[in-house]
């Protein structure tokens, strides 16, 4: 049986249409399949680093293999809550606002607690007698694999760590506090935030060191925020579809 000419045609069509549904249907499978947000993929300026990690390192099984060869065994701690407090919540809210501002974003002001998709590395035991740190925690966000909160304690006086920060980044902003003993050095660049803490305890100082990834972490807060929007909206959807 011949078809006609007209027959032949409209043929073609749907069947052109059929392949082009087909394409873009996979397109959108393969996209959701990542299932990561697209903005954790962006990148912001470089500011701190250490041990070479800056705001767009991703961390990875090589990445702590060499931090391991570095500092030495370490434990991992998934979906927590993440802390920017330094000392504690007066003085810090005091001293430093907008961080602050954001400690507050990200926990509740009750003390519920709020876990965020982080991942946490955390040196306790530092093996290289040539590090002056006593203690590392390293913190990454899960969506884009990036750095967030570095925290960082010094053994006893290390003046020469005050002393390579001033000369990689330049002169401090000086901030002392209300005992007449303590005090923060603060850098901030490109948003993001440094700052080296002498703080008087107990007779004695302890030697602390943040790196705040400020840009990192309100990608985090977004993403959180636009995930809590998408159940809500799926929630909403489901109950209509109900009734």
């Amino acid at each position: 049986m011949q078809l006609s000419n007209k027959k032949i045609a409209a043929f073609s069509i749907i069947l052109l249409v059929g392949c082009f549904s087909v394409f873009f249907a996979c397109g959108e499978t393969g996209n959701n399949s990542k299932n990561k947000p697209f903005d954790a993929e962006k990148l912001y300026p470089e500011s701190f680093t250490f041990f070479d990690l800056g705001s767009n390192t991703k961390i990875s099984d090589d990445l702590q293999k060499n931090l391991s060869g570095q500092l030495g065994s370490y434990s991992i701690e998934k979906m927590t809550i993440l802390d920017l407090v330094i000392h504690n919540k007066a003085i810090f809210g005091k001293h430093f606002p907008n961080l602050f501002e954001l400690h507050s974003k990200l926990n509740d002001e009750k003390g519920a607690r709020i876990e965020h998709n982080i991942t946490n590395l955390t040196f306790r035991y530092l093996q290289n007698e040539n590090t002056p740190f006593e203690s590392v925690k390293l913190t990454f966000s899960n969506y884009s694999n990036k750095p967030l909160l570095f925290s960082i304690t010094s053994k006893k006086k290390e003046s020469y760590i005050v002393d390579t920060l001033k000369e990689k980044y330049g002169e401090p902003a000086v901030i002392n506090w209300e005992d007449g003993k303590s005090l923060s050095l603060l850098w901030e660049k490109n948003r993001d935030f440094l700052i080296f803490s002498k703080i008087s305890e107990r007779g004695s100082f302890k030697y602390s060191i943040m790196i705040y990834f400020v840009n990192n972490i309100e990608n985090l807060l977004q993403i959180e925020q636009d995930e809590i929007k998408k159940r809500e909206e799926e929630r909403k959807k489901a109950g209509k579809t109900a009734f």
